[in-house]
């Protein structure tokens, strides 16, 4: 896991402890070609990447680039932004001796840490998973597998999971579903990646395999497959049943809610929301919190009280924002389009949700992003 975190409402990098604040093109510059570290870029592709509607020329790129090197000197034993002759320029990432294994001294060191983890991921605290995964080598532990390739997910380093040779792909096979799912409008086109996927469960952790037939509930709603969500549905209530757990049963009443919203069948929605929210009361888990929200927005359009609707819409994915779970995020942008796209019923705010729809494309390279999942899960439609 890097070191380094990213503080995009201040424009600024932090590491142990320590920020640099940058100006807006040199923050987006710098968190691309860091999100594609050690790949080299021209000119021109960067231009591209972080100025797509303007006209600059190669001396913008230039002057960016040798104020970010004067910045970020003091980190050199991290990252460099090196020139390619003939080419342009390419961050490279720089490997780091494993930190002192101070649990060897504590036996309970790494029990502590993983409960700390755990805690901070279920309640979605993603700030604070953040903060201890870039912290680790200052700390004096290491992030186990689990953590280190979930936190890469959590702050969108999606690419990795594209770029990386060493993990296997059987632990990689459930986070390119998601991938691919939540940057997918088209529902028919996610389902063959499942069935593709599904085809290699039993190659999957056992928690993986649980956690996509819950998943598979919101598959069939988005694709327009409202017999199967219902069908998939009851299976994925028996695995929620055996695994006792508080979040999931929030998020399949979600999921129910919104299969019920398909058929209005509003008053039914809203007993599974207060189901939920008699949970979320007791445990105030920040995503499914933001997740709610949304959902009870939909049921008010469904009310026609739009004012009331666009507040808790909005509520919602500030919750969600506000966690710093980039796929959380990512997910409730993609269905607040795709109740707009069923349920036309405020051109404005589809307008508005498009809008961050289309940055968060842009940013997190979303078209690129879903065909390398398809070439790498070799999926024909």
């Amino acid at each position: 896991m890097e070191l380094i975190s990213w503080q995009d409402d201040q424009l600024a990098v932090r590491y142990g402890g320590e920020n640099v604040v940058l100006l807006p093109k040199e923050y987006t510059l710098l968190k691309y070609m860091y999100s594609w570290k050690n790949r080299t870029f021209s000119r021109e592709n960067l231009l591209d990447a972080v100025w797509p509607l303007e006209n600059p020329t190669d001396r913008t790129i230039d002057d960016h680039i040798y104020r970010l090197r004067k910045k970020l000197q003091k980190w050199s034993h991290l990252f460099t932004i090196d020139t390619v002759r003939g080419v342009g320029y390419r961050l490279t990432w720089k490997q780091h001796q494993p930190p002192p294994q101070l649990h060897a001294l504590n036996e309970n060191f790494s029990d502590h840490i993983r409960q700390m983890l755990s805690t901070y991921h279920g309640m979605g605290m993603g700030a604070a998973l953040q903060t201890l995964a870039a912290n680790q080598e200052i700390l004096g532990f290491q992030l186990d597998p689990f953590y280190a390739m979930y936190i890469r997910f959590v702050v969108g380093d999606f690419a990795w999971f594209i770029e990386d040779t060493d993990s296997p792909m059987s632990e990689k096979l459930f986070y390119l579903f998601h991938l691919y799912h939540m940057t997918e409008m088209d529902g028919r086109k996610t389902i063959h990646v499942f069935q593709e996927v599904v085809k290699r469960q039993a190659e999957m952790p056992e928690i993986f395999r649980d956690e996509i037939q819950i998943n598979a509930v919101a598959l069939y709603i988005q694709a327009g497959e409202e017999q199967l969500a219902r069908e998939q549905a009851v299976r994925a209530r028996k695995i929620v049943e055996q695994m006792d757990s508080e979040s999931f049963t929030v998020f399949l009443l979600a999921e129910e809610a919104w299969l019920e919203l398909l058929s209005d069948s509003v008053e039914i929605a809203e007993s599974k929301l207060a189901r939920a929210s008699v949970i979320l009361q007791k445990v105030p888990m920040q995503r499914e919190l933001g997740s709610f929200k949304v959902l009870q927005g939909f049921c008010q359009y469904h009310r026609q009280e739009t004012a009331q609707a666009r507040r808790l819409v909005d509520e919602g994915v500030e919750v969600i924002r506000s966690t710093q779970f980039v796929p959380h995020l990512i997910y409730a942008v993609h269905n607040i389009l795709l109740f707009f796209r069923r349920f036309p019923c405020d051109a404005k705010w589809e307008s508005r949700y498009q809008k961050m729809w289309d940055d968060l494309s842009s940013q997190y390279q979303f078209e690129q992003l879903k065909k390398s999942i398809i070439h790498k899960l070799s999926v024909r439609f």
